[in-house]
């Protein structure tokens, strides 16, 4: 039985642990990646949640 690699592993390029039919996957650690055809309108997604939940706050350099 081969050794498993930690390399990468807690990287957004770590162990996949479920890959789909058109290229993203997600690993083991929770950390998704996106193809090229779905990365422009994930992100997009992503943002409008993120303003939507209010999920940020400004931050000022002093």
């Amino acid at each position: 039985m081969a050794k498993k690699s930690n390399y990468n592993r807690l990287t957004v390029e770590g162990d996949i642990q479920t890959k789909w039919i058109c290229g993203c996957f997600e690993t083991v650690d929770g950390f998704f990646r996106f193809c090229s055809q779905h990365g422009e309108l994930m992100k997009n997604t992503i943002v409008s949640q993120i303003d939507k939940l209010d999920m940020t706050t400004v931050v000022e350099e002093k």
